[in-house]
């Protein structure tokens, strides 16, 4: 299951620009906040603790690197590793992102190479690569994008399984509802519905960040922030589950976000 939250990886808000004028974006055209707590971001329902915070640093209007990395699900507690790199790398249509780990804790890293048109990701490739070469890079998986007026879809396949997201804007550019279809089989065993509400005003405060990882994907579609999202899964009768279907999950989050003198949202600020 690890693999299919990576489906979501890679999408963001994408402007109908050029390659070009991705690569020589201005600082100005967006928010470029230099810190940003955990519970902001990306992992809504971690504790609201004072150093846990990404630090951000861009190049030419771009995200570069990031410092700091959150660790949820990690025995006996989550913690927070401060001198983590993710790194970003651009070149021409291309990026790169290396999700580097401490090279005493694991044996390799996770990264992901996109592949930009008009400024957005057309393809994404997933690879695990072991510390010193030991062995050469791993392919697990390829996103693939397409886009309509207002939707986005990515497809995945992984063996026998087969994942479509769809994503839908309103007239307002922002983002209403996400499907996540799972296959197997041309056989479909279960969708994932999340529906997004209570818009601020503000710019989006993620834009950036949206070739991250699923969370920051998902808040840098729209024109502003959300601050409501609910989801719920079901699955479908099949042979596989004699016919039974259960229970449907449920979940929800919701984020009370400060702002500064200009409206804006404030990743970072001392908390009490």
């Amino acid at each position: 299951m690890k693999k299919i939250f990576y489906i979501l990886l890679g999408l963001s808000l994408f402007s109908c620009s050029t390659d070009d004028d991705v690569i020589n974006e201005t600082p100005s055209e967006d928010l470029q906040p230099d810190k940003a707590y955990v519970f902001l971001m990306d992992y809504p329902n971690s504790m609201a603790i004072y150093d846990r915070y990404y630090k951000l640093t861009y190049e030419n209007g771009r995200l570069k690197n990031i410092m700091g990395k959150f660790y949820p699900f990690s025995s006996p507690i989550s913690y927070f590793n401060p001198n983590v790199l993710t790194q970003f790398t651009y070149s021409n249509n291309k990026v790169l992102v290396n999700y580097f780990e401490a090279p005493q804790e694991t044996v390799g890293y996770k990264s992901v190479s996109y592949t930009l048109e008009n400024g957005r990701p057309a393809k994404a490739e997933h690879y695990y690569n072991y510390n010193n070469n030991a062995y050469p890079a791993e392919l697990e998986f390829t996103n693939i994008y397409t886009y309509s007026e207002n939707t986005i879809k990515v497809y995945m396949k992984s063996g026998a399984w087969e994942y479509f997201t769809t994503y839908y804007f309103d007239a307002k550019n922002n983002l209403t509802k996400k499907e996540f279809l799972e296959r197997a089989g041309n056989i479909d065993h279960k969708i994932t519905t999340t529906t997004y509400s209570d818009f601020d005003n503000a710019k989006n405060a993620f834009k950036k960040f949206y070739l991250v990882n699923d969370e920051l994907f998902e808040k840098s579609l729209s024109a502003n922030n959300f601050r409501g999202k609910e989801t719920v899964s079901q699955y479908f009768p099949t042979e596989a589950n004699g016919g039974i279907v259960g229970t449907p999950g449920y979940s929800n989050s919701h984020w009370t976000y400060n702002y500064d003198s200009n409206g804006q949202v404030l990743l970072y600020f001392p908390l009490q």
